[in-house]
This record gives structure tokens, C-alpha cells and sequence, in this order.
């Protein structure tokens, strides 16, 4: 094969140039695949900061202390606008890894979310079942003490009304 070379150096730039076009449309389907896969991983990323917030908020409804959710909300957040920048520049396995840590970021967010928020509903029935209790007992203890109190002014008065003559009105003309 080397002697078929050496005599026709045509035949050796039609080899070299159909191994570079085999080579660039094997590379191609890779590229493109890389680059669906981070930007699939982007959109997964952006959906999960979606759920995350809408959890979070779901929390802050339920009476729950979300400071800290928000800043972790917040790194997410920033996180992903890294992820679509790197994609938007080409650089797929930055975006891919960018995005993967984005969503780990916001899905533990969201899972402590929804923790804090069942937590704030437990405390908030709690203190409604407390808040009913000693209501009643209050009006309870109220009632009582009125009625005793009216019990004791009922018999003064009436000792009063009874012990009471009546008065002749004379006439003076």
C-alpha cells in the first residue's frame, strides 16, 4: 500500500480528506448530543429552583422561618445563571456539572421546605388547640364567678326589698 502512495499523492489527500470528514461527522452527533444533554440539564435545574420556591413560599405562608431556605434559594439561583452561561459560551460539561449542582442545591431545599412548612401547620394547630382551651376554661371560670356573684347581690336585694314598709303618702292641700 505504501508503494500505491508513493505513486499517486492524489490518492493520499482523497484518504486524509475522507478520514477528516468521517472524523467531523462522527464528532458532530457527540457535540450536539453533549450540548442537548447540558441544555436538558439546565431546564431540569430550572424547573427544580421553580419547585423549591414555590415550596419555600408555601412554607413562609404556613408561618415558617425561611431565612436561611432563601439564601441557599439564593446560591441555586446563582448557580443555574452560571449553568446557562456556560452553555450559552458552549462549554456543555461545565453547564452539565453547573446545573447537577443546582439541582442537588434546590431539591434539598425544597425537602427542607416542605419539612419547615408541616412543622409550622403541627405548631400552628398546637396553638390553636391551646389558644380554644383555655378560652373555654375562661368562660367557664367567668360564668361561675358571675353567677355566684349574682347568687349573693340576689339575696341582699331581695332582704332589703322585703324588710322594706311601705310609706303613706299624706296629702297636703
Amino acid at each position: 500500500m505504501s508503494g500505491l502512495l508513493r505513486r499517486r499523492p492524489e490518492g493520499f489527500a482523497w484518504l486524509l480528506l475522507v478520514l477528516m470528514v468521517a472524523g467531523l461527522l462522527s464528532f458532530g452527533p457527540l457535540c450536539v448530543r453533549g450540548t442537548g444533554d447540558a441544555s436538558a440539564s439546565v431546564g431540569e435545574a430550572d424547573v427544580a429552583v421553580r419547585q423549591a420556591f414555590n415550596a419555600t413560599l408555601d412554607a413562609e405562608r404556613a408561618g415558617a422561618n425561611v431565612s436561611g431556605l432563601i439564601l441557599r434559594l439564593n446560591e441555586a439561583g446563582g448557580i443555574l445563571v452560571e449553568a446557562e452561561m456556560a452553555l450559552g459560551n458552549g462549554n456543555s460539561s461545565e453547564a452539565f456539572s453547573k446545573a447537577g449542582q443546582c439541582v442537588g442545591i434546590a431539591e434539598s431545599v425544597r425537602s427542607d421546605a416542605d419539612a419547615l412548612r408541616v412543622s409550622a401547620l403541627d405548631e400552628a394547630q398546637t396553638v390553636f388547640w391551646t389558644y380554644l382551651t383555655f378560652s373555654v376554661a375562661g368562660i367557664a371560670a367567668f360564668v361561675v364567678v358571675l353567677a355566684l356573684v349574682w347568687r349573693r347581690f340576689k339575696r341582699g336585694c331581695f332582704r332589703k326589698v322585703l324588710g322594706m314598709r311601705p310609706e303613706v303618702a299624706h296629702d297636703e292641700a
